[in-house]
């Protein structure tokens, strides 16, 4: 038997990563996959099951959601970014909320058990000491700055289009309403599950990256998803996709602090974040974290042809100690490792930096070591090059594509049939036929006897797939507010 191509063998030769994926699948993986969809199946059916809570303020967050750092996506206000008012906005936040932010994921510790979070406390002085603070510098503003500027600054893409285009229209025209009629407050195991799985267009693909995230072991893997969709609800991630850009913050859409832009070697979106772009004095750590997870729900849009994974690009020219941001660090490591296991291609750090060096000396050794074979550090345009062609590499990377990031704000109508609630009840009942149908092929699968180590049990489970996909597609326009990427015409 060949031993299996490396990463960069893979780039090189242009082979997508097909190992432990649909259509590659060993029989003795193959039987994995039933044995998680049998939990899952079985999870579904359960009488007694607790509903996901959705949690929307630090205040209604237990324990779970205190340990992970990452509470309250939903619709916190942006924090004030002059120094005067952030003093009080600082001033006058809850020490739940200082605790929250100063604690890491709880999955997330060093070698010994001991938390992430104690072990960068403890970093001592002198550079590991600064850069390990749990706040930034105030930012430094004007003391003549009006409040109609420090307003501006801080608003979020709703609030700018309304000021600049002069009319009280949202551009979202209806209010959130929660797939399979589940309430506001909470998501069952099953809705939570169908709102994540069909991103990627096959379950089975969402399904198979716990199993490889997990080393192909079943019950850490279910327990692995179910927590994942305990957070996916707890964040109200389909709520935060359903008003999309409206309330995402203005400032980091407009500075371009992360954007697709191009696909590498092996067909993935690539997605460069400018570092030196990120101010976390500019922005609530509520904020990008809601950043964050809107790129990667959308980048499962970009991703569908190649099983949802993204290449990332770190851009660390520029880098400077204003840039440096802990608590962005850990949002994303975090999100990767725990909440979007196996979504990560390659992660390429474009760096040529002895204050990065400090940083990632760091950080390197609590990063999970599967998202850490796949990151790559490149000091030059050549150390990129084999893993993104140089024709589709940004000038700025040290590329030949002609690509300038501009942010595309949202037109006012574009997003007028989700006040449609006729039009969304007939395509979301089209929908959850669809899944039902899904639903009974996979048990007809999971007791059938099929010998067929690569392919689905019959025809039957290959036809309600397609036909959950169709069904999505045409529920998503209701359920999504068009992005950036639609206006741009890549998706």
């Amino acid at each position: 038997m060949e031993a299996p191509l490396s990463l960069l063998e893979h780039y090189k030769t242009k082979q997508p990563v097909t190992c432990g994926h649909v259509g590659a699948l060993t029989k003795e993986e193959t039987d994995k996959l039933r044995q998680l969809w049998q939990l899952v199946i079985d999870e579904f059916d359960r009488t007694d099951s607790e509903p996901l809570r959705v949690l929307f303020r630090l205040s209604d967050s237990d324990a779970l959601y205190e340990d992970d750092g990452l509470t309250s996506l939903s619709f916190e206000p942006l924090v004030p970014l002059s120094s005067k008012d952030r003093a009080q906005s600082e001033s006058a936040t809850p020490e739940s909320e200082l605790q929250s932010e100063s604690v890491m994921q709880s999955e997330s510790t060093t070698p010994n058990g001991t938390p992430l979070s104690n072990k960068i406390a403890r970093a001592g002085s002198g550079l590991l000491g600064w850069m390990s603070s749990g706040r930034s510098t105030p930012a430094s503003t004007s003391p003549d700055e009006d409040a109609a500027a420090q307003q501006r600054r801080r608003e979020s893409v709703q609030d700018h289009v309304q000021r600049t285009q002069h009319h009280t229209t949202p551009l979202v025209p209806a209010p959130f309403v929660p797939l399979f009629k589940q309430p506001e407050q909470t998501r069952t195991f099953r809705s939570a599950f169908w709102q994540a799985a069909t991103q990627t267009r096959n379950a089975d693909s969402w399904v198979l990256r716990f199993l490889r995230a997990r080393k192909w072991d079943v019950c850490a893997a279910f327990a692995m998803l179910r927590k994942a969709l305990e957070w996916r609800a707890g964040q109200a991630l389909d709520e935060i996709m359903f008003y999309g850009e409206s309330q995402l913050h203005m400032h980091t859409m407009k500075s371009g602090l992360a954007f697709a832009c191009t696909r590498d070697r092996l067909n993935n979106p690539v997605f460069v974040i400018r570092v030196r772009v990120n101010m976390a004095r500019e922005r609530s750590i509520a904020a990008i974290k809601r950043f964050l997870c809107w790129q990667i729900e959308t980048s499962q849009l970009l991703a569908s042809g190649v099983d949802g994974r993204v290449t990332l690009v770190f851009d660390m020219s520029g880098f400077t100690r204003d840039n440096i941001d802990l608590q962005l660090v850990r949002t994303l490591i975090t999100l990767l490792t725990n909440y979007y296991p196996e979504t990560l291609g390659v992660m390429l750090i474009y760096v040529n930096s002895l204050l990065f060096s400090g940083l990632w000396a760091l950080i390197a050794p609590f990063i999970d070591p599967n998202v850490k074979a796949k990151i790559i550090l490149a000091r030059n345009a050549s150390g990129l090059v084999p893993f993104i062609d140089r024709k589709c590499l940004p000038v700025e990377l040290g590329g030949s594509k002609a690509f300038k990031y501009e942010y595309v704000v949202p037109e006012i109508n574009e997003n007028s049939c989700m006040g449609d609630v006729k039009a969304r009840g007939v395509v979301e009942r089209t929908f959850g036929d669809a899944v039902d149908a899904y639903e009974r092929a996979t048990r007809t699968w999971l007791t059938s006897k099929s010998d067929d180590v690569s392919v689905d049990a019959g025809h039957e489970r290959d036809s309600a797939r397609e036909a959950v996909c169709k069904a999505f597609d045409a529920l998503d326009p209701y359920v999504r507010a068009r992005t950036l990427y639609h206006r741009l015409e890549s998706i």
